[in-house]
């Protein structure tokens, strides 16, 4: 059976991959830049990245890895749970609650700052991913809370860098795993772990 598992390729990869895309494309709408994108668009790309994170979560729980299983998953819930509101709006399903709307963000902002701590002992590239990350969270709250369009636009640059640093650690898992040598450096711990059993394993 461990065999088996040791076979699975890292499902940190497609998981980074994915929310660098989504994320990509969703903070080029929040920040307002290039127009209106359709909720078209929109809703299936969400729903597409939630289902390659539930996957990539499912595979890392199989392969013990805590991090990468928790991350992928709850990201993954984030990502289904703002597309199905999406598409309720365009189906006038409902309308956006401006308070649910702060209370959501908050919660993923809370979700965000204990992840953020857990990548401390990860490497620097997943580090600064989840840092800003955490701060785009952290200003789409204050964006709801304050009914601040300006707020938003910050936090739509914050996650298109936020993006492209996912982008890069999937990069730099595909292309060191090919050559078997670094070709993109991502870094080194902030911390060590208490125990050197720890798992430390980055998304």
């Amino acid at each position: 059976m461990s065999e088996d598992i040791s076979k699975i390729a890292d499902p940190s990869t497609i998981g980074l991959a994915s929310f660098g895309i989504g994320l990509f494309v969703l903070a080029f709408v929040v920040a307002g830049i290039g127009g209106t994108v359709p909720l078209g668009v929109i809703v299936p790309l969400t729903l597409a990245v939630a289902l390659v994170h539930f996957s990539a979560g499912t595979f890392g729980y199989i392969k013990g890895e805590l991090f990468s299983a928790l991350a992928f998953n709850l990201y993954g819930l984030f990502w289904f749970s703002f597309g199905i509101l999406q598409l309720g709006v365009a189906l006038k399903w409902w309308a956006p609650d401006p308070i649910i709307l702060q209370w959501f963000y908050l919660a993923w902002t809370i979700f965000t700052a204990y992840v953020f701590i857990a990548t401390l002992v990860t490497n620097t590239a997943l580090i600064l991913a989840i840092g800003t990350l955490l701060i785009v969270f952290a200003l789409l709250f204050l964006s709801a809370l304050l009914s601040s369009q300006s707020l938003a636009v910050y936090a739509g640059y914050l996650g298109i860098y936020t993006a492209l640093n996912a982008l890069y650690i999937s990069a730099a898992g595909l292309l060191n795993t090919m050559y078997g040598r670094t070709v993109l450096p991502v870094g080194t711990p902030w911390k060590s772990p208490t125990l050197p059993t720890a798992q430390t394993r980055s998304l």
